[in-house]
């Protein structure tokens, strides 16, 4: 079976986080930007991602340790200057209650001038676990760099997101993106082991705070955290 990282019986299914449920960290000081010219970058980073259950049988003498891939998908109407729009990091030998060691920048955007900004960011992050040992992330990026289906996805995808399209449509095209990149992944499980989604728009007010805030999101399995940043053009560093 194809992966389906929305899969319609998936133990720990998609959750979209409540705009009121933000975990605002207390050690920074938010101050709100008036107008979009006062915005000069925006960052999203994996703050953690901690495997609460691999959903792996442990007896002796095995371990219980599962072989895991976390899937990102990045999706803005504005270019990504840090990494493409998906990314495949491996992590072997992962047992329950661990975090994955990760701490990866997946979205960064600065433009000084504040004329351009993003009006829109959707992500989507999987946890898959791999039937087999892991494929090396780099070679499975450049086999599907090579595959039509797969660029033809990304290209509707950035298209879909300058034109301002529904989350919903965004996230149903991610949907086929994924069958495309599980197909390249080898022997994984169908049902990934936790997936998340979340929006973020200059419309409902997710750039309007400067500084950097901890977004939170469990799963049954596992739970996620980023950090989202949010910078004005006089705090950049010159």
């Amino acid at each position: 079976m194809a992966l389906q990282i929305f899969h319609p019986r998936q133990a720990s299914p998609a959750y979209l986080i409540p705009e009121h449920s933000p975990v605002i960290s207390p050690e920074h000081v938010y101050q709100r930007i008036a107008r979009s010219k006062q915005l000069s970058g925006i960052e999203l980073r994996i703050r953690s991602v901690y495997v609460k259950d691999n959903r792996t049988l442990r007896f002796w003498p095995f371990p219980g340790l599962a072989n895991l891939y976390l899937l990102l998908f990045v999706v803005s109407d504005m270019p990504n200057q840090s990494i493409k729009p998906v990314q495949i990091i491996t992590f072997p030998g992962v047992g329950d209650q661990e975090s994955l060691p990760t701490a990866e920048t997946i979205f960064y955007y600065v433009d000084d001038s504040g004329k351009e900004t993003p009006g829109q960011l959707h992500l989507v992050a999987s946890v898959i676990k791999s039937k087999k040992g892991l494929r090396n992330a780099g070679a499975i990026m450049e086999s599907l760099q090579q595959d039509e289906a797969y660029n033809s996805l990304l290209q509707q995808l950035t298209g879909m997101a300058r034109n301002a399209l529904t989350a919903g449509a965004v996230i149903e095209s991610i949907k086929n993106l994924s069958n495309v990149v599980g197909r390249y992944l080898g022997k994984v499980e169908d049902r990934p082991l936790a997936t998340i989604m979340k929006s973020f728009t200059a419309l409902s007010g997710d750039w309007d705070l400067a500084g950097t805030r901890t977004i939170s999101i469990p799963t049954r399995n596992v739970d996620f955290h980023f950090d989202l940043t949010v910078a004005r053009k006089e705090d950049a560093v010159a």
